[in-house]
């Protein structure tokens, strides 16, 4: 799941298992007290925040073609599964990809200040703020989607969908006529 990226977080599994030895035949045992990996290991973008090793029996619901198990039977393999709980740290990805939203967000907002006597300037004037900030935004998003993040939609997408509304609500805020 990314759709909390770049803050998203990722569960990952090794799963380590005999082809040839059946459970009956050989079964891993889990050392936990003295397993571990080394933290010199860095995961570009990623921190490790949890490590866990355990056994499990995986169950197929074939024989694999084993003429000494009978037909209907399932195998049984012993599996050593390793987890780790990843968590993304790129704060600067998020505030680089980010920040034109938040930016054209607070450009938006200066167009709701804009006053003059005479309807026509005042809208000229938000019409022209709104159209640049709604220019600006679409630029970020299009940049944004060509740094291959094309996860559905992100915590990013979302920031600057939002932008996007309140711009279009400036617009349509514009259009009042004369009061």
């Amino acid at each position: 799941d990314l759709s909390e990226y770049p803050f998203d977080k990722q569960d990952v599994q090794i799963q380590v298992e005999d082809s040839q030895l059946n459970s009956s035949q050989f079964a891993y045992v889990a050392d936990r007290a003295n397993s571990g990996y080394d933290h010199a290991i860095s995961l570009d973008g990623f921190e490790i925040r949890d490590f866990s090793v355990r056994v499990v029996t995986h169950t197929y619901q074939t024989s694999f073609g084993d003429p000494r198990i009978k037909h209907g039977h399932t195998s049984r393999y012993s599996q050593f599964v390793i987890e780790l709980h990843l968590h993304r740290v790129d704060l600067a990805g998020f505030i680089r990809q980010a920040w034109p939203a938040y930016v054209a967000f607070l450009i938006s907002l200066l167009s709701y200040f804009i006053w003059a006597p005479e309807f026509l300037t005042v809208l000229a004037a938000r019409l022209g703020i709104l159209g640049a900030s709604l220019f600006s935004v679409v630029v970020s998003m299009r940049s944004t989607s060509l740094t291959g993040t094309q996860f559905g939609v992100t915590l990013v997408d979302q920031i600057h969908l939002a932008t996007l509304l309140y711009t279009l609500v400036g617009v349509g805020y514009g259009w009042n006529g004369p009061e």
